[in-house]
């Protein structure tokens, strides 16, 4: 049987593009060789789509990255065509610049796997392009990206399904600034201040008064469109579990775990940074190197927290997987999103914080420890995800003639 084509984009134009690098090798890695011929597409920081040559493809070296000038010409720039990916019951990636006599030389893809991070990777706008094409594409689809990104909307459909939420007050950019009034919504400081349409870790501030709170909103407002100010959760943890759909319909919950945080947030820092991970997340990712990353990130998060298991933590952890199941339906979502909660340690409220639509690592782990069919090698995991990808292209289909549903006006010429 001839192996599939996985075109696995990574990088782009975000905050968040040096970790969607990361995320992006190690899915490359972890993908079946067996079933797969998958090959990586990076986004640079100017929107440039890249390709290399097998088998020495410099794109699968972490140690490549960010490419210059010098490497970019041993790579090929592509685009995706819209209007004219599909061709002969096959898409293509077509290289942007033209031969001198012939036609632009073509990438055939079965399967695109965005493993982007942030604007313009889970917001929606990429997919939108890659579905205009009917492509088969992992995750989720344009509508549910886009409302998962952006956590106010989000938080209110949260809300729609009895799911509580932390009370937000949203902060556009070019509008006025009332501070007394964000102060009345919210009630005492501290209070967050953090993007409403970038990932869960970058441009997050705790601010004590007035001038730090303004001081916070104008920084956050360079990085976003807008920004979401929250009052500040006493005796706060956290707790991130992830979801997906089963073969047969249903919802799978994966473990649940809670980030070490070494303050009142987890900061882009502690999540990536911490242990030497900037230095560990490198080059192949299998065998040691695959060892290496789960020791670091044993050392930043606690995967089936102890509290969880016994007394009110039984109750607390069913509730976690019970909106984590609530919220996954009604966005309609496909993937592996994790959902984020927060909880005051001591009253034991509970609130859903945000969606993570495409995180980091594919959050690989919490299904490794995930219990019964929801439990998953990373392996397994990624070929369940390309597999309901290939499904749900089938149940995408949508009439098209007009006159077949009542909307005709013209007459087909030749019919």
């Amino acid at each position: 049987m001839e192996k599939l084509r996985i075109a696995v984009l990574f990088g782009g134009l975000s905050a968040e593009h040096d970790v969607s690098v990361l995320t992006g090798l190690q899915a490359l890695e972890a993908l079946d060789p067996t079933l797969y011929e998958a090959f990586p597409v990076y986004i640079d920081l100017q929107g440039h789509w890249w390709v290399g040559n097998e088998p020495e493809n410099p794109l699968r070296q972490r140690k490549n990255y960010l490419p210059d000038l010098a490497l970019k010409r041993q790579l090929t720039r592509v685009c995706w065509p819209v209007g004219s990916a599909r061709t002969q019951g096959q898409w293509h990636l077509q290289a942007a610049e033209k031969k001198l006599f012939g036609q632009p030389q073509t990438f055939v893809v079965d399967v695109v796997f965005p493993v982007m991070h942030g604007t313009w990777g889970e917001d929606g706008l990429l997919q939108g392009a890659l579905q205009a094409e009917g492509v088969p594409l992992v995750g989720g689809n344009t509508g549910p990206m886009a409302a998962a990104m952006n956590k106010l909307w989000c938080q209110h459909l949260a809300a729609s399904v009895g799911i509580p939420t932390i009370p937000s007050v949203l902060v556009a950019r070019g509008a006025p600034l009332d501070v007394k009034a964000l102060e009345k919504a919210l009630g005492k400081y501290p209070l967050f201040v953090k993007p409403n349409f970038l990932g869960s870790s970058i441009g997050v501030h705790k601010v004590a008064d007035a001038a730090a709170l303004q001081a916070a909103i104008h920084n956050v407002l360079r990085l976003d469109t807008a920004a979401l100010v929250q009052p500040c959760i006493a005796n706060l943890v956290e707790y991130n579990v992830a979801a997906r759909r089963s073969h047969t319909g249903g919802v799978l919950i994966s473990a649940i775990e809670r980030p070490v945080s070494t303050g009142d947030s987890y900061d882009f820092k502690t999540k990536y940074l911490s242990g030497g991970g900037s230095k560990k997340l490198g080059g192949k990712l299998g065998g040691d190197k695959m060892q290496e990353l789960r020791g670091l990130l044993a050392a930043t998060r606690a995967i089936n927290p102890p509290e969880l298991t016994s007394g009110k933590g039984v109750k607390m952890a069913a509730n976690i997987g019970d909106y984590a199941t609530r919220l996954f339906n009604v966005l309609g979502m496909h993937g592996a999103p994790r959902l984020d909660f927060m909880v005051n340690e001591k009253t034991g409220e509970l609130w859903f914080n945000e969606i993570n639509p495409i995180p980091g690592s594919l959050s690989f782990f919490l299904w490794e420890a995930a219990q019964g069919e929801a439990r998953s090698g990373f392996t397994a995991l990624l070929t369940a995800m390309i597999n309901e990808a290939r499904a749900k292209i089938k149940q995408e289909y949508r009439v098209a003639d007009p006159a077949s549903s009542g909307g005709g006006i013209f007459t087909k010429r030749g019919a």
